[in-house]
């Protein structure tokens, strides 16, 4: 991590542990997969060809795609503010790829990250892909935006988007270390990977292996010290012109042009499977612009693990629940859900839900939790159902009966913090804790409502089943009435 001035590096910290080659102290200099902080690179490369005339943001599709019949009704502005409606390959596969179920998505995914899939492949699901919503209507973060915006640069360069970014950004920008659509050039350990290299989504150390399906939307590999320069060098008007910067940096309903504005300046986060990176500049009246720049490896190892619980669920009466024929059972909870309309399971291991960066207490409650089943809206929405269950005794640091309106306020309590200085500028603006009733059984219901470009409500359910064990329902659907529908699937 690093936080910089454009004159000086105010604070540098750096992991006491060594590169991959077993001796070289992890540095400034340690490259990582800054996946979507990506996005910001390939937002500039497109506003300089605007400014050499070589494209325009409001080019339709058609142009550079002409058997792209949806394509007529977007923009290259659509794409750059992620409002085209044109479904997330990666996040969003079914509709994109016209695929059903988790079983095809794995399999499509892993094809997609071993660069199994061909450009034109991803073309021709793209012209069949439905759109999610009449674009420039709505905000939805997708990767296709992106990734189109990569092989526009490449038709009107004639170029390689590796070569193009190269030339005109890191070499201009003195990023020695910084290259794009390139492999076996990262430094960093990747830790508790084991079960994404089963699935064939990354190699067998850990990195990511998709040079050609990672460009546009992910794929730059580079190192504290050289986005450092990258920043500097953009903010101070070295890669676009002050008109180009006012364009990068308008907020349309929610995204910039590969960035995201902040409450106090903007910023982008990315996460590949074993790494995450966030890139954020803060406007100061008193310093200018100040740069925080974050990778790190994901996994218990940079999060402290010697407060991470192992196994929060042992010795407790917990089995995990089922899932046939649409219906949700855990027989010792003694719960039945009829899975809402739409609706699919997500295969999720048992593993804790840790969040980072927060204090010991935090991390505790969090650690002591596991994930269940998950559930998410196959028609799009981004609605979701998370089953959880909490070992009470292990989720505070004394032993006292830790009961469902505690952890209902301190889980919200946990959430406002992180917002606090979340790098998309979310906060929770009301919470509200009362009872309700699911399948004949009384819960502590919390609401909170989150600003995140918007309203956002959360529900939460949280029941003591003994002793030791809750179980937690989390639910990302907006309304009362939805609500209304969802404690009718109990009955």
């Amino acid at each position: 991590m690093a936080v910089a001035t454009d004159d000086d590096i105010v604070y540098l910290y750096c992991e006491d542990t060594a590169e991959k080659d077993g001796k070289t102290p992890v540095s400034q200099d340690t490259v990582f997969d800054i996946a979507s902080v990506s996005k910001t690179f390939t937002a500039v490369c497109i506003l300089q060809l605007q400014e050499k005339d070589k494209l325009s943001i409001d080019d339709t599709l058609d142009k550079y795609f002409p058997e792209y019949e949806k394509g007529k009704d977007i923009t290259i502005y659509n794409l750059l503010h992620m409002n085209s409606g044109i479904p997330d390959y990666m996040n969003n596969p079914d509709p994109f790829w016209n695929i059903s179920g988790a079983e095809a998505a794995d399999k499509q995914l892993s094809d997609i990250l071993q660069d199994k899939t061909t450009d034109e492949q991803f073309l021709e699901a793209l012209y069949n892909a439905p759109l999610m919503f009449e674009p420039g209507t709505q905000f939805s973060y997708s990767n296709t935006n992106y990734r189109l915006l990569a092989f526009i640069i490449e038709q009107v360069t004639g170029m390689k988007y590796c070569d193009y970014v190269q030339k005109n950004i890191f070499d201009k920008c003195g990023m020695k270390k910084t290259t794009s659509m390139a492999k076996d050039d990262m430094t960093y350990v990747p830790v508790d990977f084991e079960e994404q290299a089963a699935y064939g989504f990354t190699d067998e150390n850990g990195y990511p292996v998709c040079p050609n399906n990672s460009r546009g939307d992910g794929g730059i590999h580079s190192c504290v010290s050289d986005m450092i320069a990258f920043d500097r060098a953009l903010f101070g008007g070295k890669l676009l012109s002050k008109n180009s910067m006012e364009i990068l940096l308008k907020d349309d309903d929610s995204y910039c042009c590969g960035l995201n504005q902040d409450k106090n300046g903007y910023s982008h986060d990315g996460s590949s499977l074993s790494c995450s990176a966030n890139n954020k500049i803060i406007e100061s009246d008193e310093l200018g612009y100040v740069y925080v720049i974050t990778l790190e490896r994901t996994g218990n190892s940079v999060q402290n693990g010697a407060d991470i619980i192992a196994e929060p669920l042992e010795d407790t009466g917990y089995t995990r629940g089922t899932v046939k024929d649409g219906v949700y059972i855990n027989e010792y909870a003694d719960i039945k859900m009829t899975l809402p309309e739409g609706y699919e399971s997500i295969e999720v291991e048992d593993l804790p839900s840790v969040m980072s960066g927060f204090e010991k207490e935090d991390k505790r409650i969090e650690s002591a939790k596991r994930c269940d089943n998950l559930f998410y809206d196959g028609n799009g929405s981004g609605n979701a159902i998370e089953i959880s269950f909490l070992n009470t005794k292990l989720g505070v640091p004394d032993d006292s009966d830790y009961t469902e309106e505690e952890y209902l306020d301190d889980y919200i309590e946990l959430m406002a913090r992180a917002g606090e200085d979340d790098e998309d500028g979310w906060t929770i603006k009301s919470k509200d804790i009362n009872k309700a009733i699911l399948g004949g059984k009384e819960y502590v219901r919390a609401k909170s409502v989150i600003d995140y470009h918007g309203n956002t409500e959360f529900n939460y359910f949280a029941r003591k089943i003994d002793d030791e064990l809750m179980y937690i329902i989390t639910m990302s659907i907006n309304n009362d009435e939805s609500v209304s529908d969802f404690e009718k699937l109990f009955e």
